[in-house]
């Protein structure tokens, strides 16, 4: 599956925050959103992942204009996370628990996430009391274990430790299998490298320069691009 977004735009109290000409995600890839704060990196995740509408324009799933019944194929991860007031192993439990998998399938999902994260002894403790980062790992896994075709993260990692946010990265890189999406806000540059296959630079809620993320690290066009990825002087 695709996404397509054609003439679009984002206003909030007559003030336009994102214009989108045309974009496309294809399947199987992992997308970095990047750009500075206010880029509009966040609200293009909103109004293409259907948390938000955009005030204007055509958004297509898989060819098709997008509709309630195309949010099943979707998952999102905010930038502030709600972890509901139970066990941390409820939580990771529920988003499977409202799409009806079976508890043979839960458990097998179950099985194949937790390894990432070494999180065995705070399964039974309360979400809500959890520091920052462990938060973070809960809400990554409960987006993860649905495994919908597509799945938007915004700054998944930003409460992480080093240690956490690289096996993190694992766990997004390996939500693309089965031909899936990720679509990744996050202002690691490192981490867009390590972790993202295609880049997307916004600024001022504009599309500045987008492409594989080797030609986009490595031969940047853009002035801000290349002042942000410090690949070389400008003048």
């Amino acid at each position: 599956m695709n996404i397509l977004i054609k003439n679009a735009f984002k206003e909030y109290d007559g003030r336009r925050v994102l214009e989108v000409d045309q974009l496309t995600f294809e399947s199987g890839k992992v997308y970095a959103l990047m750009g500075l704060n206010g880029s509009g990196k966040s609200t293009l995740l909103h109004c293409t992942s259907g948390l938000d509408l955009f005030t204007c324009g055509e958004v297509f799933y898989n060819g098709q204009q997008f509709t309630a019944s195309d949010r099943k194929n979707i998952s999102v991860m905010t930038q502030k996370p709600y972890l509901f007031n139970c066990s941390v192993l409820d939580n990771i439990k529920l988003g499977m628990k409202f799409r009806k998998y079976s508890g043979v399938e839960v458990e097998r999902k179950l099985q194949s996430y937790l390894p990432y994260f070494d999180i065995e002894a705070l399964l039974y403790k309360n979400a809500k009391r959890l520091s920052g980062g462990e938060q973070a790992k809960v809400a990554l896994l409960r987006t993860a274990v649905i495994e919908t075709a597509f799945t938007f993260l915004d700054e998944p990692t930003a409460s992480m430790d080093i240690e956490s946010t690289l096996m993190a990265e694992k766990l997004i890189k390996n939500m693309t299998v089965g031909n899936r999406t990720v679509i990744l806000v996050t202002h690691d540059l490192y981490q867009a490298e390590r972790t993202a296959d295609y880049i997307i630079f916004l600024d001022k809620g504009k599309v500045i320069e987008q492409g594989y993320t080797y030609e986009v690290f490595n031969s940047p066009k853009h002035k801000l691009v290349r002042q942000i990825l410090k690949r070389g002087e400008e003048n």
